[in-house]
């Protein structure tokens, strides 16, 4: 397990981690690390985008598109 120092916190910052900590019945180090954890295992927005561009299998292009939505007001 690695150590992590976290230097140059402000004294506001310090105080809220440590009263949001004591509101959830940890310490200030198990609630900074479930943070971190929960952080890290949270994929990036990047990481999100192309997961679904994996998944995306239509490939249309902005006329197709146009000719459907048409093509519908023709039938109403």
């Amino acid at each position: 397990m690695a150590t992590l120092y976290v230097r140059d916190l402000s004294e506001e910052a310090l105080t809220e981690l440590k009263t949001r900590a004591a509101r959830n019945r940890q310490s200030l180090q198990a609630y900074a690390r479930a943070l971190l954890e929960q952080e890290a295992a949270t994929p990036s927005l990047d990481d999100v985008v192309a997961r679904i561009r994996e998944r995306v299998t239509a490939r249309l292009s902005t006329d197709d598109v146009l000719d459907e939505v048409d093509r519908g007001r023709r039938r109403e």
